[in-house]
Parts: C-alpha cells; sequence; structure tokens
C-alpha cells in the first residue's frame, strides 16, 4: 500500500479484508495509566513467553523513549528495538538493526533482508499519515487500520528477534497518538484472537 493521503481514509473504510470489528480485542479498564502501561508491557511480553522482570523494565525504558516522539523515523524504530532488546541473547549487530538474512514465521519467510528497509520506510509513512489525518476519523475504521499497519510491520518482520514486541508497542503508540486506549491483549483467548489477525482472508 502506498502513502494513505487524507482523502484516502474514507475509501479505506470499503476496502475488504481491513478486517472483522469481531476480532479486535475489548479494553480493559484500568486504575490508573502507569498500571495500564505496566499491565500492557507485562502482557506483551508474556505472549513471547518472556516473564523476567529485567525484560519488562526493558519495555518500559523502550515505551518512555518511544511516546515522547511525534513521529516514526527509521531512527526511532531502530532506537526502540534496541532499548527493548538491550539485554536479550543477540548478537550486538541484532540489536537495533535490521537482520541481514532470511527468517520465518509459521512457515512463511518474512520480507527478503535487503528489501527491509525499504518497506519500514513506506510503513513508517502510512502510519505517521494515520497520526496526521486520523484525529477526525470514527474509532471503528482507526481500530481498522491500525491493525491493518500493525500487521504489516509484522509480515516484513525487520529484525532477527523483537518483532512482535516492538510491533504492539508501535502499534499502541500509534492508538495513543489518535486518542484510543491502549490495547492490553492478554495470553489465552484474547491471544488466540490476535493470532487470527494474521490469518489469510
Amino acid at each position: 500500500m502506498g502513502k494513505l493521503p487524507k482523502k484516502c481514509f474514507k475509501i479505506l473504510r470499503h476496502i475488504k479484508g481491513l478486517g472483522d470489528p469481531s476480532l479486535l480485542i475489548k479494553i480493559k479498564p484500568m486504575k490508573s495509566k502507569k498500571s495500564q502501561i505496566k499491565q500492557f508491557l507485562s502482557e506483551s511480553n508474556k505472549i513471547e513467553g518472556v516473564y523476567d522482570q529485567d525484560s519488562l523494565q526493558q519495555a518500559q525504558y523502550a515505551w518512555d523513549y518511544l511516546i515522547k516522539q511525534n513521529t516514526l523515523t527509521i531512527d526511532v524504530i531502530l532506537k526502540t528495538h534496541k532499548i527493548l532488546m538491550l539485554n536479550q541473547p543477540l548478537q550486538p549487530n541484532e540489536k537495533g538493526y535490521f537482520r541481514k538474512r532470511p527468517v520465518y514465521i509459521g512457515g512463511r519467510e518474512g520480507v527478503y533482508w535487503e528489501d527491509i528497509p525499504k518497506a519500514i520506510k513506506q510503513w513508517i509513512v502510512n502510519v505517521n499519515d494515520i497520526v496526521v489525518n486520523g484525529q477526525n476519523e470514527s474509532e471503528i475504521f482507526l481500530e481498522r487500520i491500525i491493525k491493518e499497519q500493525h500487521v504489516t510491520y509484522e509480515t516484513i518482520h525487520g529484525f532477527i528477534d523483537g518483532n512482535g514486541r516492538t510491533g504492539r508497542i508501535f502499534l499502541n503508540w500509534t492508538r495513543v497518538k489518535v486518542g484510543l486506549p491502549l490495547l492490553i491483549i492478554h495470553e489465552g483467548v484474547e491471544q488466540m484472537a490476535y493470532y487470527a489477525w494474521f490469518k489469510k482472508n
């Protein structure tokens, strides 16, 4: 998908495949924004089988950095990944750097590694357009288009590891910027509904 100028938002409402609203996960109210962010980051890690407190702290640092940014850039994407994955068992050139070899997700190969920068740049344009032009759009439309861009990011799979966790952080960054609540996906039923986003129609 190319750049999403403001006039295209109404057209996109009618494109088949933006997602079934029934697969959107309901938001559970929290006592405070701080506790909501912590639960989001904790549950996002748990989906990947990551339960240690150090990883949760690094996720908090990554969120704290990202939420201060008004727009996404390649540098912001890479720095967010580097902060998040700082103490994970990766090579130094795999933390905050796009991958240089193939990866497979559920039997499907991610975007060819030499094409990752170009694909991510276009994804960044699309997400920034949502933030700039989505303020006056309906919540259901924003839910769908943000979901679509999240699926695009995960399909690119730009890193050796940490794609899911960074992807959900970028997803919620976008949601916050357009005035939507954080999306917290819990292990179990909600996790399975989330995985359904990535199934082909």
